[in-house]
């Protein structure tokens, strides 16, 4: 909101109205806030919401990615060259700056942060207070760089732009239930408040004069906001709005009580701007913009940080964390709004969603063994494939139900268990039969005979009428397809010999739609589908990959490209076919994912290239066993745990960094 053009010509000019008519002079500006004005700080921590990545930047000097989240420039640009200094202010952790940058403008921004410190722990970002020792050790640096005088007028006659809030309503308090716990929405506005005036005597006793704050845009009117409001045709959420409007108002009292206890403070609140961006989203045409509805970036729908990268395929991963992070994003956006509860997580799938099925099975694809499971509960192998939780673990906990999803074959859990969450998936499936026979594993039409068989169980425990309505709200998580290509179709001759890798793909889409069609027959309404993976970069793949230096095989993921494109098409006519069936097809993971192996360090992983079982190139399953002495110690470097499958940590962040998409009142 706050870097629209027409809002930052309108604050600059009540800044300088305040300020710079005084006939005192600004020689710097000094930013404490969240995403409207990082800079680029985030670009350097442990968090997966960063920018500094295509097209973001594109319309910034020499169109680079710095981190802002914007295409160009945000609001303390435009204000620092307003007050005649640089067209640009810094990020503090930005090494491409030093002291004598920041002497007329720094920034210690980080996005995703909030008044409160629970609002930082969601996404790992800084919190405020930690933006407040940025701060003195800046002071530190800018009295050796200038001399203590010097240094000390900078810092009283500096302009401080203060402003934030938002993500302490969006991605904490109306998506997590702690806060709602503990605060009605009026209590935790005046919790904020008491937070926002400790803040601001705090950087008034570090010597901050002249501070501008602002409060909260019309929140309800962010595109992500009205893509959640279906039965609302995708307006604002007023509801929303009307507590930016109160927030503001407590803001704007808090301001007239510290100007009048603090000496020498000129403090502003410039309660124009939640007017300004409203009548600009209402009345677009009138400031010289097309579009208010939806951003500019992808869809404009959704679409935050990573999803907005310059890669334009729409594809899904669902068995890595950057997959899961925005497929859980994708799912609550669909689901969780319509103000329907999901009672149930039911799962149909391969390795990648199998919580222990194969345990009972006779096949060599198996994990019950440590060293998988020892980071899940207990530190016991469950047979899932991974060092601890899996991604419907997360999604179940994540929509308020148990923490993990357990597998329908697990003779330690029972109907009152499955309940709630149950999982058919077994690792080695495919779609095709042909690809369950090869390691002998549960083919995806014995999935569906075990889903029938607990819809009788679940009938006779709860009643049909109860039962039903568990059947036909729960979410139907479907994860397959990488094995019916890897370990089938470029492996064994059959297939081969009947088709070409496109028509391969087509019969493929072809037994999806039925499988799809035949779980809809049976009650499922909801269905999350995911396509494949960046295949060709799995440990595995790229050690076979001799002749290409071990770098990913390209033409296999050309393969998931096209597949998934068909996949994307199979759902949008389902959609249209059946009735009040809600069929989604997470879009633009995999590029999410491809960054991710590419660029690991950006997104907190050492290791992308090997697995952390055993040598990480080749091992799964009874290959990688405890006694192997060259297994890693922290698999939280790694994004794989073996050559095929994602650690629990590429899982866990999803609870931990993802809010504003994440639980959205579910009742």
């Amino acid at each position: 909101m706050a870097n629209l053009y027409i809002s930052c010509i309108l604050f600059t000019q009540l800044l300088l109205i305040h300020f710079a008519k005084t006939g005192a002079k600004v020689p710097a500006i000094i930013v404490f806030r969240d995403s409207t004005v990082d800079a680029g700080n985030n670009n350097v921590i442990p968090t997966l919401l960063k920018s500094n990545f295509q097209p973001y930047g594109r319309d910034f000097f020499g169109g680079r990615p710095t981190g802002r989240f914007s295409n160009g420039r945000i609001l303390p640009d435009f204000i620092s060259e307003a007050f005649g200094l640089k067209p640009i202010v810094p990020a503090y952790l930005d090494s491409m700056y030093s002291i004598s940058d920041f002497a007329t403008g720094v920034c210690f921004a980080s996005a995703g942060t909030g008044y409160d410190n629970a609002t930082s722990d969601v996404f790992n970002v800084i919190p405020l207070w930690k933006e407040v020792e940025y701060y003195k050790d800046y002071q530190s640096k800018l009295r050796a760089y200038l001399g203590h005088r010097k240094a000390n007028y900078v810092l009283r006659e500096a302009l401080y732009l203060v402003s934030l809030g938002t993500n302490d309503f969006l991605e904490n308090y109306y998506v997590f239930p702690l806060r709602q716990s503990e605060f009605t929405v009026e209590q935790y506005q005046d919790f904020l408040i008491g937070l926002s005036g400790n803040f601001l005597r705090e950087i008034y006793r570090l010597g901050a004069r002249k501070i501008s704050l602002t409060g909260l845009p019309p929140m309800g009117c962010l595109p992500l906001e009205r893509t959640t409001n279906i039965f609302g045709n995708h307006e604002c959420i007023e509801e929303y709005n009307k507590v930016a409007v109160n927030f503001n108002l407590k803001l704007k009292g808090l301001v007239a009580k510290l100007n009048q206890d603090l000496p020498e403070l000129k403090l502003v609140f410039t309660e124009s701007m939640y007017d300004i961006a409203y009548q600009i989203i209402k009345k677009p045409a009138s400031f010289g913009f097309d579009v208010a509805r939806v951003a500019c970036c992808s869809t404009g729908t959704f679409e935050v940080q990573a999803p907005g990268t310059k890669l334009a395929t729409t594809i899904t991963m669902a068995n890595l964390y950057i997959s899961w992070v925005f497929f859980t994003q994708l799912v609550l956006i669909h689901f969780a709004k319509t103000g329907a509860k999901v009672p149930a997580i039911i799962v149909f799938g391969d390795s990648t969603v199998d919580a222990g099925n194969n345990n009972v099975i006779s096949t060599l694809l198996k994990s019950n063994f440590q060293p998988y499971g020892r980071d899940f509960f207990g530190g016991r192998p469950t047979g899932r494939f991974s060092n601890g939780r899996i991604p419907p673990d997360f999604i179940s906990e994540a929509f308020g139900l148990k923490p993990f999803v357990p597998a329908y074959l697990d003779s330690m859990y029972s109907i009152s268990d499955f309940a709630t969450g149950v999982c058919f998936a077994s690792a080695g499936t495919g779609y095709d039969n042909a690809t369950s026979d090869v390691l002998n594993v549960i083919p995806l039409w014995k999935e569906v005979e075990y889903y029938k068989d607990y819809q009788s169980k679940l009938r006779a425990y709860l009643g049909h009428r109860k039962a039903n309505y568990v059947l036909r709200e729960a979410l139907y998580l479907v994860s397959l397809g990488t094995n019916d290509f890897l370990e089938n179709y470029y492996i064994f001759p059959r297939r081969q010999s009947e088709f070409t890798v496109e028509q391969y793909q087509d019969f493929l889409v072809g037994l999806s739609g039925n499988f799809l069609r035949e779980i809809y027959s049976l009650g499922a309404r909801k269905i999350s589908l995911t396509g494949l993976p960046p295949m060709g970069c799995l440990p595995l793949e790229r050690t076979t990959n001799i002749f290409g230096n071990h770098e990913c095989i390209e033409d296999y993921n050309k393969v998931a490209v096209n597949f998934n494109e068909k996949l994307k098409g199979l759902v949008a006519k389902l959609n249209q076919d059946l009735p009040r069936l809600k069929l989604v097809f997470t879009e633009n993971i995999y590029d999410i994912f491809y960054q991710v192996i590419k660029k690991p360090a950006s997104f907190g992983f050492d290791v992308a290239g090997v697995a952390c079982c055993s040598t990480g190139t080749f091992e799964m399953s009874y290959l990688c066993s405890k006694s192997n002495p060259l297994t890693c110690t922290d698999a939280n470097k790694y994004v794989f745990w073996d050559a095929f499958h994602p650690t629990e940590r590429v899982n866990k962040v999803i609870v931990d960094n993802i809010v504003g998409l994440l639980l959205k009142e579910f009742s």
